[in-house]
């Protein structure tokens, strides 16, 4: 009696603990979702662009050299003035 109790048990464990791991084996990973944003406006000012008056190329406000009432990308391009 004994053994029938033990391998109802052992089965029992299979059953519950082993197959599912078994089964999570096979299946392909899907990333979990991204949460969503609880500020949708957070991103709006996070880059201020402005476009270089001599090349047109967009850089960063913080990092534009300001001159002549326009914004440059450079120093050099600052000297050159606006096209």
């Amino acid at each position: 009696m004994t053994r029938l109790l033990l391998w109802v048990l052992l089965f029992w464990l299979a059953y519950k603990y082993l197959l599912p791991a078994l089964g999570r084996l096979g299946s392909p990973r899907v990333p979990p979702a991204a949460p969503p944003d609880t500020n949708p406006h957070a991103h709006d000012n996070a880059h201020d662009m402005v476009r270089c008056a001599h090349c047109g190329m967009f850089v960063p406000k913080a990092e534009a050299v300001a001159g002549d009432g326009a914004y440059f990308c450079s120093m050099p391009h600052r000297q050159a003035g606006k096209r």
